[in-house]
């Protein structure tokens, strides 16, 4: 004997469920939202520069010295395109970003990843995890047995959520 009761049993559980996915994608469309992409084009290149009387080769980004300071919020993914202009092999090494998905990507060549060569481009893409303060980066520069030239630090700057 079958009734007519198990079958409104049946559509009593369906909409909640559904009800329940429908605000679950709401949800997780909205969080989505709030994150940013922020896109950054690094060119990388070796500049003499002149600090207190003495020229000295010095690693640039885009013609700046020091390199441009990246913006991000907690949940957004960076993408940064580096390309190498400089006659040696180099690197980006992130300071205290947690690089959970991909930290062959971290920084000093032959160590952590292959380094960019010369006329090459690598695109670092990474998302902020559970981080904020005042984070930075600087580029390795391979010259012969491993000397690096003179680079800077610069800032990545990561303040608290949003409210």
């Amino acid at each position: 004997m079958v009734s007519n009761g198990g079958s409104n049993f049946l559509l009593g559980q369906t909409v909640p469920c559904l009800l329940f996915l429908i605000f679950g994608l709401v949800s997780f469309v909205s969080l989505q939202a709030e994150a940013a992409i922020k896109k950054y084009q690094f060119d990388v290149q070796v500049s003499n520069v002149s600090r207190l009387c003495h020229a000295k080769p010095i690693v640039t980004v885009n013609g700046r010295f020091p390199g441009p300071t990246i913006y991000a919020r907690e949940g957004d993914r960076v993408v940064i395109n580096v390309t190498n202009h400089a006659q040696y092999n180099m690197s980006i090494h992130w300071h205290g970003l947690k690089q959970y998905a991909n930290g062959w990507a971290d920084g000093p060549a032959y160590i952590t990843q292959c380094p960019i060569k010369t006329g090459s481009t690598y695109v670092y893409d990474f998302n902020v995890t559970g981080q904020r303060g005042t984070l930075w980066w600087h580029a390795h520069i391979s010259v012969w047995c491993n000397r690096h030239l003179a680079s800077t630090r610069n800032p990545v700057s990561v303040p608290k959520p949003r409210q």
